[in-house]
């Protein structure tokens, strides 16, 4: 059972594919990107590598069926053909969800019951999905309908891949780990270097670039993949645990920090329950005032990955000023890489830095978008920039 190829797909916010792609290519997994993520093919030991590995995708789900139908008795007799019982565990809550699009089978309830009769009669009874806020696992049945096919998927975890377990303390306006993860590889894409972000809140992007540093698996604080389901062996998990082998290497510098006291400190809470606190340098300061940035301390070889502020509860005057001393700070270090997430991306050229756009996406309702450069040698500013007497937020 263990040996056999399953077909699946890594989901991810629009935008990410090309590095999901990358991350399951280093995993030995060949995958073909889709919209809203990628396509792969393995056996239970490359499921579980995804699933515990994979930093920018949000979901692994298993095609555990697709087929045509067009009406609800249909759906009932082809669900009934599906060998649940090579995936589901009897003893585990399920959860069936139901969406529908251009197709003559529309009525998600009825999907989800007609679905869920096909289970019951094929392994018995089983346990409904429990109340929100239990602590109990749930087995995520999804069945889609789209232009007359129905597709049958079942998450290889219990919760979403972007929820790593570490983030208890928040601050405002809080970055999905997905996409932190995504601009620290940004970052971090030329090679290894110390990594400042000088706008940390609550500190996602240092937590996720120090595992990314150290090989840190970001699946390593959820439960084994697949452990709720049948398709759960031993051996396979071992393996691919194996594979996520810290390789921490002590002379490479993170530092954070943020004008915030208040998200400074849930930031050291979040780094200490993701096991990389002594990894990061935590300050609190504006981000003019940054050693690295102020004073003689930085290091030759580093990026920043940030997420500035979007000007949502500030004038956008200000947030002109802010980047224009972001671009005069970091035209002091020539080599030094940059990944921002930027929601106007006509504000981030005013820091006058070579940015390229990487990818964009959603985050908060909002499009935004990842820009990466490389700050440019002989542009060294004058020693006191036009921007320099503005108070950096």
């Amino acid at each position: 059972m263990t040996a056999r190829p399953h077909d699946a797909f890594a989901a991810c916010q629009p935008g990410l594919e090309p590095l999901v792609q990358d991350e399951l290519k280093a995993l030995g997994v060949v995958g073909t990107p889709r919209r809203g993520g990628v396509e792969f093919r393995g056996d239970t030991s490359a499921i579980m590598r995804a699933a515990y590995r994979l930093g920018c995708a949000s979901h692994v789900l298993l095609r555990v069926a697709e087929f045509r139908c067009r009406a609800l008795g249909e759906l009932e007799r082809k669900a009934r053909d599906v060998p649940w019982g090579d995936w589901l565990l009897s003893d585990v809550a399920l959860a069936v969800r139901a969406t529908s699009s251009r197709s003559r089978v529309y009525h998600t309830k009825a999907i989800a019951e007609r679905v869920g009769d096909a289970i019951r009669a094929t392994i018995g009874d089983v346990l409904p999905a429990a109340a929100d806020d239990s602590t109990e696992p749930v087995a995520q049945l999804a069945v889609r309908f789209r232009n007359d096919v129905c597709t049958v998927s079942l998450d290889a975890t219990t919760t979403p891949l972007h929820r790593r377990g570490y983030r208890l303390a928040g601050a405002k306006a809080p970055l999905r780990e997905d996409l932190a993860h995504a601009l620290a590889r940004l970052a971090l894409a030329v090679g290894p270097c110390a990594v400042l972000d000088p706008f940390c809140g609550s500190g996602t992007i240092p937590i996720e670039a120090a595992g990314l540093l150290r090989g840190l698996a970001p699946g390593r604080l959820r439960e084994p993949p697949l452990a709720h389901l049948a398709l759960f062996d031993a051996d396979s998990w071992e393996a691919a645990r194996a594979t996520a082998s810290p390789t921490a290497d002590s002379d490479l510098q993170i530092a954070a920090s943020d004008r915030d006291r208040g998200a400074v400190d849930a930031a050291r809470q979040n780094a200490e329950r993701a096991g990389v606190a002594d990894a990061i340098d935590f300050t609190v300061g504006a981000f003019a005032a940054h050693d690295w940035l102020a004073g003689d301390g930085a290091p030759t070889d580093a990026a920043i990955a940030t997420n500035p502020p979007f000007g949502r509860r500030i004038g956008k005057r200000d947030l002109v000023n802010l980047y224009q001393t972001i671009g005069h700070r970091l035209l002091r270090h020539p080599g030094w890489r940059i990944a921002l997430l930027a929601e106007d991306i006509r504000l981030a050229r005013r820091t006058g830095l070579p940015l390229d756009v990487a990818f964009t996406t959603k985050h908060g309702g909002l499009s935004v978008s990842a820009l990466a450069g490389t700050v440019p040698t002989g542009s060294v500013p004058t020693e006191k920039g036009p921007t320099d007497t503005v108070p950096a937020p």
